[in-house]
């Protein structure tokens, strides 16, 4: 009895360690920064989908749809900014921020790309306390201070393009596992095989390079284009 009263306590005191060192964590939301076209979306647990304009705010479990020739820029976290292209739709799986004494530890995004394509462009300033993920269908592409893109089709083949640092692409059904540095890309099959990272066919500009000198967001840095069913053309997307 004894035994298991101790291993309790230890418990509890590595889990009240874990929580400290964390910092108590609260629900976000992500600020519209700016729309090109239309774009709405549904918040959880409604149907009636809401036309966005710059300055809204949306909570974690809301869906955004983007229409034909529109695209969409939200600020996921402080320092995170992801391009929602047209024809995407992106749902907000969880946004979090954790503080300890009034800093914030930790603050986390995870989008899920049901279709479409996403840009993202992490301050790596904020490397350590950075937590975000694009989810696909087939896995999920997480990074801590980077630019790139996650493109998702029709028929759920995936391909991921890095412009500066590196992404961890996961898929948590196979076990595969793979980093991705920049200038090159991966494409996921619909089977979820990953592939070997290949040179993407151009290479990115020095703006693109030079994202963390820059205000996160800025579009002044040329930024890659692609689809899942070609080859990546860096020099579309601008």
């Amino acid at each position: 009895m004894k035994k298991i009263f101790f291993t309790l306590i230890i418990s509890a005191v590595f889990a009240f360690s874990s929580f400290c060192a964390n910092g108590a964590e609260a629900n976000a939301q992500a600020i519209v920064l700016k729309i090109k076209g239309s774009a709405t979306a549904v918040l959880a647990g409604q149907v009636q989908p809401l036309i966005l304009k710059a300055g809204d705010k949306l909570p974690q479990g809301a869906t955004i749809v983007t229409n034909p020739d529109s695209e969409i820029d939200i600020q996921a976290f402080n320092g995170a900014v992801a391009t929602i292209k047209a024809n995407s739709t992106v749902n907000l799986e969880k946004l979090s921020v954790n503080t300890s004494g009034g800093v914030v530890t930790k603050q986390t995004a995870l989008l899920n790309l049901k279709v479409g394509s996403i840009l993202s462009t992490i301050d790596p300033a904020n490397h350590n306390i950075n937590d975000y993920g694009i989810r696909t269908p087939k896995g999920v592409a997480a990074a801590r201070g980077t630019v790139y893109g996650v493109s998702v089709s029709s028929t759920g083949k995936v391909q991921v393009y890095v412009t500066n640092s590196e992404v961890v692409f996961t898929n948590p059904v196979t076990g595969q596992k793979i980093t991705v540095a920049a200038g090159y890309q991966v494409t996921v099959d619909e089977n979820g095989v990953i592939s070997t990272p290949v040179i993407a066919p151009s290479t990115p500009t020095e703006g693109a390079k030079e994202v963390g000198a820059k205000e996160v967001g800025d579009k002044s840095a040329s930024t890659p284009s692609f689809d899942p069913g070609q080859n990546v053309n860096p020099s579309a997307m601008q």
